[in-house]
């Protein structure tokens, strides 16, 4: 199986980033390996040094290799180089099941120009592509090395925080069942520790893949609205998923119906509470927050945007992505519209 070239990597990874609003700077070229990168979301920047190829089967065929075993061959480069404030990633993509895979690169930081590899299983890919991460120890000659693999719509996270992963060891195994775990399983999780060291490093994992939970929102949002404004239908990379009901309030979750797609114009006056979306899905202008403005005459476009707005938000096309009807009528109470029109 051919390899996809070195800048066709490159702009896969990056177009995965940038589809899900992050800010990717390129420092250099990316005919070569390493391309160094800047990545900023959330107002967080990660610098990055990328080395990827494509993942393809064992060589030599499955009477050589075993048929489940999935590989990259580290060509053309003889060394990691590591260098303080800048991460870097080894990594490649799996044509077959697109899905993005992860060495730990302190691991590999030299190695035999005979063209080595680096393996995984076709399970723990697979395994990715339903639950979005996945990660498998993997024994090698400085001890238990842990692969993850995300799928696309994960690879920002992993690249902002996934890195934690890599020093799970053998505690790895568990990620699948972490993944959707309650808190009840999580304590047993961490209970069952049988060294000190091991409790630390299993916290670490089970706040790891909370943090994970947490990040799932805004790509599933967005995806659910084919990445664009519920209100504009503007795309352009300029996208947020906004919560209906603030994940502050004791009712509020990160289930993709308390969510919608919205420019971050709307997302800022929709938090302001400045507008808001009815039960049966109407936008709404809320004249007490009209009136703060005027009060500290800050009122200037107001009629112009008012005038933009469309009668309705454009939903999911799947409908059990719809933002939930109870969750936009208490979205409107905890933004102090009028009973009137929370009804």
């Amino acid at each position: 199986m051919p390899g996809l070239p070195f800048p066709k990597l490159v702009e896969y990874f990056i177009t995965a980033l940038e589809r899900h609003g992050a800010t990717v700077l390129i420092a250099e070229s990316t005919r070569e390996r390493p391309v160094r990168i800047s990545v900023t979301s959330a107002g967080e920047t990660t610098e990055c040094l990328l080395f990827l190829w494509t993942v393809t089967p064992g060589g030599g065929g499955p009477t050589v290799r075993p048929a489940n075993e999935r590989r990259i061959q580290l060509t053309n480069v003889d060394s990691l180089p590591m260098e303080p404030g800048v991460r870097t990633i080894l990594g490649g993509y799996s044509e077959e099941t697109g899905v993005w895979c992860f060495w730990d690169a302190r691991r590999h930081r030299r190695f035999s120009t005979r063209s080595p590899s680096l393996q995984l299983s076709v399970q723990t890919m697979h395994e990715a592509g339903e639950q979005q991460i996945a990660a498998q120890p993997r024994e090698s000659a400085s001890g238990t090395e842990v692969v993850v693999a995300v799928v696309p719509d994960a690879l920002l996270w992993y690249v902002q925080n996934g890195a934690a992963l890599h020093d799970a060891g053998t505690d790895s195994g568990a990620v699948a069942e972490l993944v959707i775990a309650s808190p009840e399983e999580e304590r047993d999780f961490i209970d069952s520790s049988e060294t000190d060291d091991q409790v630390v490093r299993r916290m670490d994992l089970v706040e790891t893949l909370r943090a994970f939970r947490d990040a799932k929102f805004r790509p599933a949002v967005l995806k659910a609205y084919s990445f664009r404004c519920a209100i504009t239908g503007v795309s352009l990379r300029l996208i947020d998923a906004a919560h209906i009901v603030p994940v502050a309030h004791p009712r509020g979750t990160d289930d993709v119906t308390n969510g919608i797609a919205l420019n971050r114009l709307h997302h800022a006056a929709y938090d302001a509470g400045l507008i808001g979306i009815t039960g049966d899905f109407k936008l709404v202008v809320n004249p007490a927050a009209v009136d703060r403005l005027r009060a500290v005459k800050l009122e200037a476009g107001l009629d112009e945007f008012r005038k933009s707005l469309p009668e309705r938000i454009t939903l999911p096309v799947l409908r059990e992505l719809w933002p939930s009807r109870a969750n936009l009528r208490l979205g409107l109470e905890v933004r102090h519209f009028p009973s009137s029109m929370v009804a």
